[in-house]
């Protein structure tokens, strides 16, 4: 039995990059193994709840595999602002960590969602609670919260769809969170699985064109209009990452040991291990996105203004 000790010291980390370089020798992790970690949370900054999902999905999954997971915090104030704070995300729920909160929950509803586990029976459900924080005292002009909501689906279906690698489609799971930051105008969001990952998922389907891709061109293709393993269209991460442009925000696939990384450019670098994949997106709130950049076609704009004004009379009954 191999015994593992991660250190993961929030006061040095900034990146998603910078976690999964602390996580990725557990993926290495065998049944019978064990894990464990020293979490210090105490950050110089803000701490992200899309961090700590990256943690909360690794445990997780860890322990689905039958290891043996530990650990404990590292100058741990209990009661402190950071300690609150990954509490009421539930990141202390995910993983397993007995914390006794002394304060009031308040409704979360149009400012963020707890980290949580989605599948096929509740991934409605989460993406319309995520939909009331995207139009959010309508922060997000109309058009493209369209636009966000069809691709926030995909990327949630992606998991359900394709994270597993027995041949099975809608048996897949995953972790997701999102928070809207209304002084900073900007929206951030992460859905992360510990599946087969995209190279795997793309390139092993018996219908794939794309057999041929190693994993580095999996990963940079993946956002391309099209490319799909033959079980969709290939359209929802090149919407994604269309809306990311024209928004000037930020999105993050990682996947293996590659990441692609879109701003005002398209880089793919060779990074620590991710076992299965993740997908972050941040978006600016105060600069709209006229879908008609996403949906040129005349019949698919017909179709998305029936489905906006059906939308959005759903999301008044959120309130």
């Amino acid at each position: 039995m191999t015994q593992y000790k991660i250190l993961i010291d929030f006061r040095n980390i900034t990146s998603h990059f910078q976690i999964v370089e602390c996580l990725t020798d557990t993926f290495n992790a065998k049944c019978g193994d064990s894990v464990h970690f020293e979490i210090n949370l105490n950050t110089y900054s803000l701490l992200y709840a899309d961090h700590l999902l990256l943690i909360s999905t690794t445990v997780n999954h860890l322990r689905e595999r039958g290891i043996k997971v530990s650990g404990h915090f590292i100058g741990f104030v209990e009661g402190s602002d950071k300690a609150n704070y990954a509490s009421r995300i539930n990141f202390f729920q995910q993983i397993g960590f007995n914390y006794q909160e002394n304060f009031s929950r308040h409704n979360a509803s149009g400012r963020f969602t707890e980290i949580k586990r989605f599948d096929d029976s509740n991934a409605i459900e989460i993406h319309k609670e995520i939909m009331s924080i995207l139009v959010d005292k309508g922060a997000i002009n109309e058009d493209m919260l369209i636009v966000l909501d069809y691709c926030l689906w995909e990327v949630i279906d992606n998991s359900i769809r394709h994270s597993q690698s027995d041949g099975t489609l809608s048996n897949g799971s995953g972790y997701i969170c999102c928070q809207y930051f209304p002084n900073k105008n900007q929206i951030r969001l992460i859905i992360a699985d510990n599946g087969q990952g995209i190279h795997k998922a793309l390139t092993e389907h018996p219908d794939s064109e794309y057999k041929h891709y190693d994993e580095k061109q999996a990963v940079f293709h993946c956002i391309d209009k099209g490319v799909t393993n033959s079980t969709g269209k290939g359209f929802g991460l090149w919407a994604t990452a269309t809306l990311v442009k024209e928004n000037g925000g930020k999105l993050i696939i990682h996947s293996g040991n590659h990441s692609l990384e879109i701003d005002n450019e398209k880089k793919i670098e060779k990074s620590s291990s991710w076992q299965g994949a993740y997908t972050y997106l941040r978006v600016n709130t105060d600069v709209s996105v006229n879908y008609d950049k996403i949906f040129p076609d005349s019949t698919q704009r017909n179709a998305f203004e029936e489905f906006k004004d059906n939308l959005l009379g759903n999301i008044d009954e959120l309130w």
